[in-house]
C-alpha cells in the first residue's frame, strides 16, 4: 500500500482540476505528464510501482492522509471528476443510493415500478441490500414521492431522486 509521503514524491494532485501529473520521468511518461487511465467502467486508476490504485482513492489519501477502505462516492456521479470537493467516504448502501435511475425503469421515476398483479405502482427503496415497500399507489408521481421522502429520512445527503 502506498504511503501519503511515497505519493506526494511521485506524484503531484490538483485538487481543484482533479488531476494527478508526473513529479518524475518514468519508461513511457516524463515529468509534468498527466497519469490516470479509464478502466473500462469510467473510473481512472494509476499503476504506482506495479500496483493498481484508483485515483479518486488516490486524492483522498494526497489531501487527507488517510486510506479509505470503503468506498468513495463521486457525488455528480461523473465517475471521472475527481476534484476533491466531488468526492466523499461512503458505504456501499450510500454509495448504490446515488446513482441514476436505471435505464430499464420503465415508469420514469426511481424507485417505483409498476405491479401487473397489484394493478399500482409500487414505491420501494433499498438499504443494506435489503429491499422495503413503502406502500402502493394509484399513480407513479404518488410512489415517487413516497420513494423521496422515504430516500431522504434513510440516506439523507446520498439520497438521489433522479
Amino acid at each position: 500500500m502506498i504511503t501519503r509521503e511515497r505519493l506526494k514524491k511521485l506524484l503531484h494532485y490538483d485538487p481543484e482540476m482533479g488531476i494527478f501529473t508526473r513529479k518524475v520521468t518514468r519508461t513511457n511518461t516524463k515529468a509534468g505528464d498527466r497519469v490516470g487511465c479509464d478502466n473500462g467502467f469510467g473510473y481512472l486508476r494509476v499503476y504506482i510501482e506495479d500496483r493498481r490504485y484508483f485515483v479518486h482513492k488516490l486524492a483522498w489519501l494526497y489531501v487527507y492522509g488517510e486510506w479509505v477502505e470503503g468506498y468513495i462516492d463521486h457525488i455528480d456521479l461523473d465517475k471521472s471528476n475527481n476534484r476533491i470537493a466531488n468526492l466523499r467516504p461512503a458505504t456501499r448502501s450510500q454509495n448504490q443510493a446515488n446513482k441514476r435511475i436505471s435505464s430499464r425503469n420503465k415508469t420514469g421515476f426511481k424507485g417505483v415500478h409498476w405491479s401487473e398483479r397489484y394493478k399500482r405502482f409500487i414505491a420501494q427503496i433499498e438499504k443494506n441490500n435489503k429491499n422495503k415497500c413503502l406502500g402502493h399507489f394509484k399513480t407513479a408521481e404518488e410512489a415517487h414521492a413516497a420513494y423521496c421522502k422515504a430516500a431522504e429520512k434513510i440516506h439523507g445527503e446520498f439520497a438521489r431522486a433522479a
